[in-house]
């Protein structure tokens, strides 16, 4: 799915506005492409000492997905189908004995993010 998403965007940025308003140790989803034509796929947004990081939402153990909202400790993105929890910054599980989540380049610029999947 990513290579047909990579084909409709090429290696130009996807730009997501509003990130800037994301507080310190929160998730949000965001929904890229159109997932109805299964085009798409869901990125989760967390802010981690101020620094905004996103992973894909497919939890790498079980087809789980991992949830917006506050983070466990302020700073752990949760799935939970089965309460893993994963490290935003690397996409590594830091719970229990599951690969990593894959993380997506983002760069924030004034209040906006740019996404290069």
């Amino acid at each position: 799915m990513l290579g047909r998403l990579k084909g409709l965007f090429g290696r130009k940025p996807i730009h997501i506005q509003g990130t800037g308003k994301l507080p310190e140790g929160e998730a949000r989803k965001v929904s890229i492409g159109d997932p109805i034509a299964g085009t798409g796929f869901d990125v989760v947004l967390a802010r981690v000492g101020g620094v905004l990081y996103a992973l894909d939402a497919h939890c790498p153990h079980e087809g789980g997905r991992l949830v917006p909202g506050p983070l466990v400790e302020g700073k752990f993105l949760r799935c939970p189908l089965h309460n893993y929890h994963f490290d935003p910054k690397n996409g590594a599980c830091v719970n229990a004995p599951c690969g990593k989540a894959r993380g997506i380049k983002v760069i924030e610029k004034g209040g906006d993010a740019e996404l290069f999947a």
